[in-house]
């Protein structure tokens, strides 16, 4: 990329992490949780120096909810507060990325500039070959008329990811490395256990990261396109950007309807290209996934004070600031925090969030599921 041609970055900071409950809830959301970032780090804090290298500091925004403002503020890093931007309500990563895009077009993005999307609360191991894809993919939408994914090999059938199919066509990018950019030929939602088993049995098929690159002009265009209600939504939006309006703001943004960005808005794209991942992944969706970022420890991995064990192994332990005893059991979860201790076998990690909801019921800190 040229120097005029540094993409501008959104990461995605709104989400609750019902599956990280009870550690995660509305006032501490899985991407602020101290730690999991390593080095101490968040995960939103880990996320921002992990991209910085690729872009000019005033190029980098966080979008998260109205309601988690005061709570992300503080892992901004380098970010100055006015990079930080807020949704009037929770709308699904569609409505927020459309939002999003026309406050960077405030901020001074053009219509050729690439654009980067990423989560904040994902994990991985090498920053490095991290940015290296992203320039890659960055690359492939400023030299075609396409949403670029990234994705990741499978090691394992897992329920709780989304997939992408490659298609047989791989096409011509110069410069961003030589990783080939592959033709996409269809995204599959979280398959049950029997589909996913199908789906990393094919080599044709990655799990999705949920990171897309384009030019941003491309987007704006392929969001009007989708109806007359979504380009005239757009419209009063911007338009109550630039007037200041945040009364206004709010009213046209509650029109929206809660769809994904990746099947809302992405599966609509005359192309979608893809470049695989080089990199370990995972969005640590669960506290089984968690525990390849927590501290190998007697019994399995943690992050608390000290952990006791005998006759213990495999289990996931998260209690910053106590003492964990495990006697003669395996492949648990264990997570304590001030007024709850979550104890699960880590087979059923993805099933959390049923407990968060019922929590929810009797718990002003509970969290219903997203």
């Amino acid at each position: 990329m040229s120097e005029g041609k540094k993409p501008w970055i959104l990461i995605l900071a709104g989400g609750s992490g019902t599956r990280f409950w009870p550690a995660s809830r509305r006032d501490r959301p899985k991407h602020v949780l101290p730690g999991l970032g390593g080095g101490g780090l968040s995960l939103l804090q880990a996320t921002i120096e992990r991209v910085l290298p690729l872009t000019r500091p005033e190029r980098v925004f966080v979008l998260t909810s109205a309601d988690q403002l005061d709570i992300v503020r503080p892992h901004l890093g380098e970010l100055p507060p006015d990079q930080l931007l807020a949704e009037p309500e929770p709308k699904n990563t569609g409505p927020a990325v459309a939002l999003g895009i026309l406050w960077l077009t405030q901020r001074g993005a053009g219509p050729h500039d690439p654009v980067l999307v990423l989560p904040a609360d994902a994990w991985v191991d090498d920053p490095k070959a991290f940015r290296d894809s992203l320039i890659r993919a960055a690359a492939a939408c400023e030299q075609h008329k396409a949403i670029v994914t990234l994705g990741v090999r499978p090691t394992r059938p897992e329920t709780g990811y989304g997939y992408i199919q490659l298609g047989d066509g791989v096409v011509a990018v110069q410069g961003g490395g030589e990783q080939p950019v592959h033709e996409v030929a269809r995204f599959v939602e979280k398959p049950d256990l029997a589909g996913a088993e199908h789906m990393v049995a094919d080599p044709r098929n990655l799990w999705n990261a949920g990171i897309f690159a384009f030019r941003c002009g491309y987007l704006w265009w392929l969001l009007g396109d989708l109806s007359d209600e979504w380009d005239l939504a757009l419209m009063m939006l911007n338009a109550c950007l630039v007037d200041g309006d945040a009364e206004g703001l709010a009213f046209e943004y509650a029109k929206f309807e809660s769809v994904s960005l990746d099947h809302g808005v992405i599966e609509q794209a005359p192309t979608l290209l893809c470049v695989e991942a080089t990199w370990g992944w995972s969005d640590l969706g669960s506290w089984d996934a968690v525990a390849q970022v927590l501290d190998p420890t007697e019994g399995g991995n943690a992050r608390a004070d000290r952990v006791i064990a005998q006759d213990a192994s495999g289990n996931v332990v998260f209690a910053p600031g106590r003492t964990v005893a495990l006697l003669g059991v395996d492949d648990l979860v264990v997570v304590a925090t001030d007024d709850v201790i979550l104890v699960a076998p880590r087979a059923r990690a993805q099933e959390v969030r049923a407990l968060a909801a019922a929590a929810a019921d009797g718990d002003p800190d509970g969290e219903a599921p997203e």
